[in-house]
């Protein structure tokens, strides 16, 4: 049995996609063994944050050290469900793996996705199969990424942007993640014995 997480899932797509990426870079962030950087620390801050929010005006939140300071007048809708486990089971030709997630939040059929970053890249968030395999994974038909846009001071982070991005469930979409879970699975299963249990 291998465990994949959706993340695992981009960053080979990201490898796959980079020819001048080595292969020992792919294997590092699948063991694990990559510390977190500054910006994936203020991520998951930002994460935290919106987790625990409740409506009201915001203006300065902090954070797990981490300042937050909303430039921007903006509603952000906050989904009764959040932060929400799955996991899925799926066979491929290197043997059965566990697909496993975190969606930010779930309303209906409706996936919802908190991004933070410097600079926003659309293209990026419609290649990735983050969407993909939540969407399969819950069998909703909607995905929301909320995209905040921010400066980054040090601790201190502006966040003066916002876009909202909308994708759907379409035919063959399982079939697209299954090629993807079985591919990377393969490289786990090669390179990787030590993370494939009996």
């Amino acid at each position: 049995m291998i465990r994949l997480s959706v993340t695992h899932l981009d960053g080979y797509r990201y490898w796959r996609d980079n020819e001048d990426v080595p292969l020992d870079v792919l294997l590092a962030r699948l063991r694990g063994d990559e510390p977190p950087t500054q910006a994936m620390l203020a991520g998951r801050a930002f994460h935290s944050f919106l987790e625990h929010a409740t409506t009201g005006d915001v203006r300065v939140a902090a954070v797990d050290g981490f300042e937050f300071d909303f430039a921007l007048d903006q509603e952000i809708e906050l989904p009764a469900i959040r932060e929400l486990k799955a996991e899925c089971l799926m066979e491929t030709p290197s043997g059965p793996v566990t697909l496993v997630g975190k969606v930010d939040g779930l309303h209906g059929t409706t996936v919802r996705d908190y991004k933070l970053t410097e600079r926003f890249d659309a293209e990026k968030y419609a290649d990735s199969y983050q969407w993909r395999c939540y969407l399969s994974m819950f069998e909703s038909q909607t995905f929301v990424y909320d995209v905040f846009q921010a400066r980054y001071d040090g601790p201190r982070i502006v966040v003066y942007d916002y876009h909202r991005l909308t994708f759907s469930a379409y035919p063959g979409m399982r079939e697209d993640v299954q090629r993807e879970v079985s591919a990377l699975a393969e490289i786990v299963a090669t390179h990787l014995p030590e993370k494939v249990a009996a």
